[in-house]
């Protein structure tokens, strides 16, 4: 069978449409909560068009963190490479990650589900192993090349992504609450601003931090 149809003569956007309707549900309800109705009532198909594209709600949720995940770091990873500078970096890593919060709430909020739900909660998506490393290590490696180029001080380059994601995932989960809340690109700039004030390259630093956290290692996604 080609998969430019479904079992309805469904046109291949109906995978698109049943992906946006499911990212509403999740995001809203939550993965427990959310029902395979609901999701198909507002992709505007039938159940068997649903599985002719995924085995199950579980894979459906599945598809949708692995693609909106991919997105947010796709967006930073985009970001870094534009500037040599780690100030410069972190602004534009910020500032990326608020508009995504400012475009599409939904994903902000199935972002914050998979990292916060409860472990037995879901389906079991590796979360420690796939998709939070890949993130962090993102800004690691911004915090790192500070540290060698002698713009941060004061930790280890893990301590210090540490705490500038703290900063900026607050936000974010403050936005999720308080959707009225606006991530605006001269705040984001203000609170880098903000994290250089005590960060910034000294050359007898005030304190010395070690990351509490372990590396997980992960394999390259």
């Amino acid at each position: 069978m080609s998969k430019d149809l479904g079992p309805d003569k469904e046109p291949r956007n109906a995978e698109v449409r049943l992906m946006e309707s499911a990212l509403k549900v999740f995001s809203e309800k939550g993965y427990e909560a959310a029902s395979i109705r609901e999701i198909i009532d507002g992709a505007g198909v039938t159940r068997p068009v649903l599985y002719y594209y995924f085995q199950n709600k579980e894979d459906l949720y599945a598809r949708i963190v692995d693609q909106k995940f991919s997105e947010l770091t796709a967006a930073m990873e985009r970001s870094i490479a534009s500037s040599s500078s780690c100030k410069q970096r972190l602004k534009l890593i910020m500032a990326s990650t608020f508009a995504l919060a400012e475009n599409d709430l939904g994903i902000i909020r199935l972002i914050l589900q998979v990292f916060f739900a409860p472990p037995q909660s879901g389906p079991n998506l590796n979360r420690t192993h796939h998709l939070a490393p890949r993130r962090f290590k993102l800004m690691e490696e911004v915090c790192r090349q500070g540290l060698e180029r002698e713009e941060l001080s004061g930790g280890d380059a893990r301590s210090l992504a540490l705490i500038f994601q703290g900063l900026m995932d607050m936000h974010i989960m403050a936005k999720s609450d308080r959707p009225d809340t606006f991530l605006s690109p001269e705040l984001a700039d203000g609170l880098v601003e903000w994290f250089f004030a005590g960060a910034g390259y000294r050359e007898v630093p005030k304190t010395n931090l070690v990351s509490p956290l372990v590396s997980h290692n992960p394999e390259p996604a």
